[in-house]
C-alpha cells in the first residue's frame, strides 16, 4: 500500500485553517485565490436546464477524447467540466427517482457509495462526509483520497435529491492542490438548483 503525505490529524488542521482562510469570500461576487489565480465561479446550466450549478469560468467541457483516457467506464458522468490542465474536474449524472432502485434515504445511499469505493479500492482514505446546507434540496457529500502511479488524487463525491429527480456529482483534483479547492467547492454545492421536469434527453447539457 502506498503511504501518503497527508495524514487524518493534518487533514482535520488544514481544514480548520482553510475554513478561517476562505470565510472571508463570498463565493457568488468574489474572485477565489485558488492555485495562484483569482478564480471566480459562475451559474452553469445543464441537462437542458433542469440543473444550474455554480462551476469555476475557467472551467469548460472535457473534450471526448480526454474523457475516453480519464474515464475509462462507459458510465462516466454525461457532464464533465475541467480546467486547462485536465487535473481540476467536476462530473455530473442527473438521475430520475423513478428509474433507480429504491433507497431510504440519502445517508444510507452515501454509506453505501463509499462501500463500494472501498471495495474497489482498499487503500483509499476517506476523510469525512456531511450534508450540504440547502434550502433548495436535501444534498450529502463525502470526500476521500485514493492513489495513482505516480500522485495521490482528491475526490469529492455528491448527491443533491428533489421530489423528481437525483444529481449525483463528483469533484476531484491533485492531492497537492486539495487545500486550495474544498471549502470553495463544498460552498458551491449550497447553489445547486435542480427545476425541471419533464423528459431527460441523451445530451450532456
Amino acid at each position: 500500500m502506498k503511504k501518503g503525505t497527508y495524514v487524518d490529524e493534518k487533514i482535520i488542521s488544514l481544514q480548520n485553517f482553510i475554513k478561517k482562510r476562505t470565510s472571508s469570500y463570498e463565493l457568488l461576487t468574489d474572485e477565489i485565490p485558488i492555485r495562484g489565480k483569482g478564480i471566480r465561479f459562475v451559474p452553469f446550466p445543464m441537462f437542458d436546464g433542469k440543473v444550474n450549478a455554480l462551476i469555476p469560468k475557467n472551467f469548460t467541457e472535457m473534450p471526448e477524447m480526454i474523457a475516453k483516457v480519464r474515464y475509462i467506464s462507459s458510465n462516466r458522468p454525461p457532464v464533465l467540466l475541467t480546467n486547462e490542465y485536465y487535473d481540476d474536474n467536476f462530473g455530473f449524472h442527473l438521475l430520475r427517482r423513478g428509474d433507480i432502485q429504491e433507497y431510504a434515504n440519502l445517508d444510507e445511499l452515501i454509506d453505501q457509495m463509499q462501500d463500494t469505493v472501498k471495495l474497489h479500492t482498499p487503500e483509499t482514505v476517506i476523510y469525512g462526509k456531511g450534508s450540504i446546507d440547502s434550502a433548495r434540496a436535501d444534498g450529502r457529500w463525502f470526500e476521500y483520497k485514493n492513489f495513482t502511479l505516480d500522485d495521490e488524487t482528491y475526490n469529492l463525491q455528491f448527491l443533491v435529491s428533489t421530489e423528481e429527480y437525483l444529481l449525483a456529482g463528483t469533484f476531484n483534483c491533485r492531492m497537492c492542490f486539495y487545500d486550495d479547492w474544498r471549502e470553495s467547492v463544498l460552498k458551491s454545492l449550497e447553489y445547486i438548483e435542480i427545476t425541471g421536469k419533464g423528459e431527460l434527453k441523451n445530451e450532456s447539457r
